[in-house]
Formats: structure tokens, sequence, C-alpha cells
């Protein structure tokens, strides 16, 4: 009995967390938590009983959960700590701890709560730690609300001012881990600023080398899509109604790919019947094309002005839609004589290209100064007739060069 009860003692050289969960049975569980790397153990249980140990010299979110994925709860611990954790799972969002402060109060604030953090509302929930976090900016339990509770994708600016709320010994870095710096980077001057010119090789393409070259000076709005291997049917359907009611030269899409490979990419845009550029790229989102945008997942959208000013940036194809609507609401339905559909670029010159041909072949060029073409003067059908020999040569400079 007394192995038993020094083998539950905690000491300074690790933590012990002493957990109690019902209905756990024999199912096993895991523990994670960060040191200088990610730390993870497994354990199993006696009659529902459990023992969870591990070193950290400086405070460490842990996240507990059953063999098979499960959340059980998360705490706070470091060496010295010793916490007990009481749990129904049939209950399982109402979590007793104790040991130190900050876990008591996590636990005590999910409990209270619980009802709203599982209700699934983003912005109710968004809402509630924001109110926690600001009334108690001082409590490491804020910190951990924030980095396990507030959902950023789309609440950046807030999540970052969040961040900054928080008093320096509030946010232990092996508790807030990379947090900060993930929404730091999305309210970034490199992350919101002006989109710049993107060019993409998309290798063969029916049978040709396909490059997409997009500008933002080529129309009033653009919009810039990253889709990954589950594109959706409300992004294929957004771009569709976009691309099919503006005129090209009011606005444009550009849909970028991040998947494993080109022939992925392919396979997944084969229904598409696409009237907006769609391009792959090799390395996810850090690829060299769109590295810059800073793109944090995938699908992403970005909606950008003729100077290249983001005027939305986030997760929504709804609200990147909706974005464009407000503002080109009154050329909706203009009419659009342009007929031309698929992955190749359109020219910076021209909105159409000459024919089908030249569609399944056409490369994008940059934004250049428009050129105006003349029409053929009487001195070319002269030469047309009567000096075949010049006006072969004249063709044969004329043709377009298959590309290397």
């Amino acid at each position: 009995m007394l192995l038993v009860s020094m083998a539950s003692c905690g000491n300074d050289e690790e933590f012990v967390i002493n957990c109690e969960i019902r209905g756990l049975g024999s199912k096993g569980v895991e523990m994670y938590y960060t040191t200088r790397s990610m730390q993870r153990s497994g354990f199993h249980p006696v009659d529902g009983k459990i023992v969870l140990r591990g070193v950290a010299s400086e405070p460490t979110l842990v996240e507990v959960f059953t063999t098979d994925g499960e959340p059980l709860f998360m705490c706070v611990a470091q060496n010295g700590d010793e916490l007990e954790v009481k749990m129904d799972l049939e209950k399982p969002g109402v979590i007793k701890i104790k040991g130190n402060d900050a876990s008591e109060k996590y636990a005590r604030f999910v409990t209270e709560n619980d009802s709203v953090l599982k209700s699934g509302d983003v912005a109710a929930i968004n809402a509630l730690v924001a109110d926690e976090v600001m009334a108690h900016p001082d409590r490491i339990s804020s910190a951990m609300l924030l980095v396990t509770r507030f959902n950023a994708r789309g609440y950046e600016l807030k999540a970052d001012s969040l961040v900054n709320t928080l008093k320096p010994q509030a946010r232990p870095s092996w508790v807030v881990g990379a947090y900060p710096g993930m929404v730091g980077e999305q309210v970034s001057s490199m992350a919101r600023g002006t989109v710049k010119p993107i060019t993409i090789n998309c290798g063969q393409l029916n049978e040709r080398d396909t490059t997409l070259r997009y500008w933002p000076s080529n129309q009033t709005y653009s919009m810039i899509v990253v889709t990954g291997t589950g594109k959706g049917d409300s992004v294929r359907t957004m771009l569709k109604e976009l691309t099919g009611k503006l005129p090209k030269r009011r606005f444009k899409a550009l849909e970028v790919a991040v998947m494993g490979d080109s022939a992925m990419w392919k396979l997944a845009i084969r229904r598409d019947s696409a009237k907006w550029m769609q391009g792959w790229v090799a390395g996810g989102v850090a690829g060299i094309a769109v590295r810059t945008l800073q793109i944090p997942g995938v699908p992403y959208f970005i909606v950008a002005d003729s100077l290249g000013n983001q005027v939305y940036r986030g997760y929504s194809a709804t609200a990147a839609g909706d974005s464009v609507k407000s503002r080109l609401a009154r050329f909706f339905d203009s009419g659009d004589s342009d007929e031309e559909t698929g992955t190749v670029a359109e020219s910076g010159a021209k909105d159409a290209v000459a024919d089908k041909a030249s569609a399944r072949n056409a490369v994008t060029l940059p934004a250049s100064p428009k050129k105006i073409i003349p029409r053929p003067d009487k001195q070319l059908k002269r030469m047309d007739n009567g000096q075949s020999g010049a006006a072969g040569g004249e063709h044969a400079i004329m043709k377009s060069q298959p590309q290397r």
C-alpha cells in the first residue's frame, strides 16, 4: 500500500496527473504535451483509474485522448505538480481538476459554459472566450482558452489582438505554442499587402506547355482561390456564377490547386467546365507562386482590386463571392459575348482568343500597355495575291511557335 501511495506522488523531476474517469473501462489513453519537441506517452487504466506522468521544466499544455482519438481533457502542468482529474464519459463537458490554479479555472470555465462550447456557433464561442481573456489577461487559464477554444479562421485580427492582451507571464511559450506566430502572420503587412502578379507553370495541358499569368490590373476586381483535393461544390458554384455573369474586363478569377501532383489536379478539374483560370503548384501553400500570399489553409479566398489591394481575405466562399457582388452589382448580367472555357490563360491584350485551337494552346501575357493591331491594308492584300513568295515568308514569321 505504501508503494502505491509513493508511486502516485509527484516530485520536482516530473508531474503527475491522477485520473478517475468513469466509463473508460480498459480503454487506453494517450497524453500529448510540448517541451522542446512534442512528447507523447501511452497509459492503461485499472478500474477506471489511471496515473499519467510527464516531464516539463516549465508550464506546458497537456492534452489527453483515448487511444481511438476521443478527446478527454486538457490542463497545464510542470515538474512538481500533482493534479487530480475526475470526469464521466457520459458527461464529457463536466470536468473537475485540482492541483494548480490555471487548470482549475480552465476546467471550471469549460464546465460552466459547456452548452455554448459544444453548440458549434463559432461567433458565440469566440465572443465568450474573448470576454474571458479581456476580463482576466493575467491568467494562464485565459491563454489556454484562447489557443484551445477560440477559432481564428476568419477572426485572425481579433485573435492577434487577444494574444497581445494577455500579460507576458500569462502566456508561457509551451502553453501558447505556435499560436501567436500563426495569427501574427495573417495580420502582417506581407499577408495583407498588395497582391503582386503571379506566374504559374502548369506543365503539359492539352498536349502543350501551359503558363498562367495573373495580373490584378487586367480587370476591376479579381479573385484568387487556393484549393486542395476537396474543393467542394460551393466553390465551383460561386466561381461559375461570378465568371458567367460578369464581363471579363470587370472580373476574373484564378484558381490555384495545391495537390500532390499535376495528374491529381487534371483529374479534379475535369468536370468544372471552367471559364476561370485554373493552375497547379507544387509545394503546397508554401509553393513559390503563392508563398507571398501567406495562405494559412485551404480552401482560401483573396479578392483584390485593380491596384492589388486586398478587399477580402478569408476561408468563406460565400463571403468572398458577396464581396465581389457588392462591388460589381451594376455589372451583373450585363452580358459577356466571350465563350472561352478551359484552363488556359487569357491574353492581357484581348479578352477572347481567335478560335478553339488557340484557346487550347494560348498562354497568358503580362498586362503591358495594350497594342493596337492594324487591320490588313491594300499592300498586304497585294502581297497575298501577287507576291506569294514574300507572303509565304510573312506567314512564316506570323506563325505561332511551339513552346519549348
